[in-house]
C-alpha cells in the first residue's frame, strides 16, 4: 500500500489535475480534489494554484491559504480514505 501511495503522489507532482483519476470535489467538500490509490482507497488534496483561482482559501483554510507566499503548484495532501466508507462532513485538518 504505502508504494502505491508513493507513487499516486509522484505521479501527482507532474500532472495533479489528471493523474490517478484527480476529480475536483463537489459539495462539501469544493475546494478539494480527490485522486484514486487502487480501487477503493481515494487521496484527498488541495492544489495551491487551484485554491487561489477559485478563492477557495476560506474553506477549510490551511497555513498557505494565510500567507499566499506558497508556489502555485503545491500539493497539500490532507486524508487518505476508504471511498467506500465515505469521509465525514466535518472532518477537518491543522
Amino acid at each position: 500500500m504505502r508504494g502505491d501511495i508513493d507513487r499516486v503522489v509522484d505521479r501527482l507532482t507532474i500532472d495533479p489535475y489528471h493523474a490517478a483519476r484527480a476529480e475536483r470535489l463537489k459539495h462539501p467538500f469544493t475546494g478539494l480534489r480527490s485522486a484514486r490509490i487502487g480501487r477503493r482507497i481515494r487521496l484527498l488534496y488541495r492544489l495551491c494554484e487551484e485554491c487561489r483561482t477559485f478563492g477557495d482559501q476560506s474553506r477549510r483554510p490551511i497555513d498557505c491559504c494565510e500567507t499566499g507566499a506558497t508556489p502555485a503548484r503545491t500539493l497539500n495532501l490532507l486524508y487518505l480514505t476508504d471511498h467506500y466508507a465515505g469521509v465525514p462532513d466535518d472532518f477537518s485538518f491543522p
